[in-house]
């Protein structure tokens, strides 16, 4: 697979997101993200083995109707969320965080 590219954003340029090109299965494209959704997304990458394409595919696969962008945001807040990549693919598309037990405050 090709290399994930940032663009140079100008000084003149006052949006926070970052595109950069990856592949979702055989296609090419665009994605526009935060920097620190990038910094996640490279993250779990790291911690399941895998590219950013692969993750990127596997999430695109549950897509629906929902842009990709805000699918991959869900995905990589559930994740955050859950630590673990099946729960976070289950709320994709829904968009509500797995259920997970939340130790108990007394």
């Amino acid at each position: 697979m090709p290399e994930i590219r940032d663009s140079k954003a100008s000084a003149s340029n006052k949006s926070a997101l970052v595109s950069r090109i990856v592949w979702i299965g055989e296609r090419r494209t665009s994605i526009r993200l935060e920097p620190a959704f990038w910094d996640a997304l490279e993250e779990v990458c790291a911690r399941e083995g895998m590219t950013t394409h692969e993750v990127c595919t596997m999430v695109a696969a549950r897509i629906g109707h929902y842009r990709l962008t805000g699918v991959i945001r869900v995905f990589l807040l559930s994740y955050g969320w859950s630590g673990e990549c099946k729960p976070a693919l289950k709320s994709v598309p829904v968009g509500r965080l797995p259920d997970i037990p939340t130790p108990e405050i007394r």
